[in-house]
């Protein structure tokens, strides 16, 4: 997966949470969701949005940042899935995600990281040795 890839994916995720983020939030959760949980989930869609389209619009830029962002996130989703079981569900999926982003960026910074080939030196004939005399 490459990097552009990566930000389409999360530009489409980042648009379902702000179009369908409750919707989504009552299918994992049986409920609604509260006004702090529906704040959440748009915050939330808008830094995917906005990453997604900074990721499409120049794949190879900022690579570390957007990696240590969908790492940090997974590592506070986990954290808020063991302490708070009634959004353990809607914290995986979110977690799962950031980790399926995380792994596609890890993958495209490995194939940009890949020596090119190394061109070998020229090599030309010997001169012809002339005669001495």
């Amino acid at each position: 997966m490459n990097g552009r890839a990566v930000g389409l994916a999360g530009l489409a995720w980042g648009a379902l949470l702000l179009g369908r983020g409750d919707q989504l939030w009552c299918g994992l959760t049986g409920r609604v969701p509260s006004t702090v949980e529906h704040r959440v989930l748009t915050v939330l869609g808008l830094r995917h949005v906005g990453q997604g389209l900074l990721q499409t619009a120049a794949p190879r830029e900022l690579p570390r940042l957007w990696l240590l962002t969908d790492l940090a996130h997974l590592a506070s989703m986990v954290a808020l899935a063991g302490a708070d079981p009634a959004r353990r569900r809607p914290a995986l999926v979110s977690g799962a995600v950031s980790l399926a982003s995380a792994l596609g960026l890890a993958e495209s910074a490995r194939t940009w990281r890949r020596p090119a080939a190394v061109p070998q030196p020229l090599v030309t004939p010997r001169r012809a040795r002339r005669p001495h005399g």
